[in-house]
């Protein structure tokens, strides 16, 4: 394994998404760094959402304000009695954000059959109670105005209170409230879920660099599987963004992102072993290469030591035939002997 690289968010950002053949540099990274990526994506998610969250709150807020403005007759508490200028209740429903409905009335009691029928929040505001049917639930919570002023001072509520409620610093603060509660809930919901995916991705990582004979340890593994969703991540943010906006929805949605993820991991790891298999395969080209370099100059030194040979072997010819050819000589001619013995 390489030695542990140091990527700055972006770079690796990028290199998540396009640079498949460079995950090997992604998983010399280290755990530590890989974790501390998840954390920087899971947070800029939420901050991105939390933005589009707060645009389109603000929205429904003027939207909602204006309404009120224009719709619904002058309100106002006294004395903890509720009392609203019209002599018939006032409905305010919405269907197209969530489902909800409101209803203002002088009367001393409202119907509660009718507050449970309704498929959503429901909210009575009565002379002396204030009624809440909560989504997916028939019970109804009722509360007396007595109560409530025991910790707030209603006689400060009425309709221009509550419009300037959406103005100003308070509509700033209510803005802000709204960011720190969506960015917490958000960033918290998402890592968890960052986590729970990147373990199941990186079990089946495991599962599949057994089965090709990969050699990554499960840190390597986890480390690419956390990169691996990260395409899956930006397709979930810009799908929340649009349907948050739209309202546009893709059925299956979850099961076709999740499935991007997977795809990558899978990618990524055949990849990675093709480029093994490439480099073994270089290494044995370059084995075979050199050795076919190498049997010329042997083929070269073995000829040149078998002329070597036939060189001497012709030279110990040459000198036993003259010595032999001498020796014949002396004995064919044995006067030079006997004239040396006369003298």
């Amino acid at each position: 394994m390489e030695k542990e690289i140091k990527l700055s968010f972006f770079k690796r950002l990028k290199m998540s998404i396009f640079d498949f053949d460079k995950y090997h540099i992604i998983a010399s990274e280290g755990l530590g760094r890989a974790m501390m990526y998840l954390v920087k994506l899971i947070l800029v998610f939420s901050l991105i959402i939390s933005l589009a969250s707060i645009l389109k709150f603000s929205q429904i807020m003027d939207e909602a304000m204006g309404y009120v403005n224009d719709q619904v007759p002058n309100f106002y508490f006294s004395d903890n009695i509720f009392h609203i200028e019209s002599e018939e209740d006032v409905i305010i429903e919405n269907h197209e954000y969530t489902d909800f409905k409101i209803i203002l009335s002088n009367s001393e009691t409202y119907d509660e059959n009718t507050l449970r029928d309704f498929d959503g929040i429901a909210i009575a505001l009565t002379k002396n109670n204030i009624l809440l049917k909560q989504a997916n639930s028939t019970s109804i919570i009722e509360q007396s105005y007595e109560e409530i002023a025991n910790s707030y001072d209603l006689n400060q509520v009425n309709k221009e209170t509550f419009l300037g409620l959406g103005t100003g610093q308070a509509g700033y603060t209510i803005l802000g409230n709204v960011f720190g509660v969506v960015f917490i809930a958000t960033f918290l919901t998402y890592f968890m879920t960052g986590i729970l995916d990147t373990i199941a991705l990186s079990l089946l990582g495991f599962i599949i660099t057994r089965i090709i004979r990969l050699p990554l340890k499960y840190g390597a593994i986890y480390s690419i599987s956390i990169s691996a969703i990260t395409l899956s991540v930006i397709i979930n943010l810009i799908y929340m963004i649009v349907n948050l906006f739209t309202g546009f929805v893709i059925p299956y949605f979850q099961i076709m992102y999740t499935l991007v993820s997977y795809v990558y991991l899978i990618a990524v790891l055949l990849i990675m072993r093709s480029e093994i298999l490439k480099k073994k395969v270089k290494i044995q080209m370059h084995i075979v290469n050199k050795e076919k370099k190498e049997e010329p100059i042997k083929e070269k030194e073995e000829n040149k030591n078998e002329k070597n040979k036939e060189n001497e072997k012709k030279e110990d010819n040459e000198l036993k035939d003259k010595v032999e050819g001498k020796m014949k000589n002396n004995k064919d001619n044995p006067e030079p002997q006997a004239n040396i013995r006369e003298r």
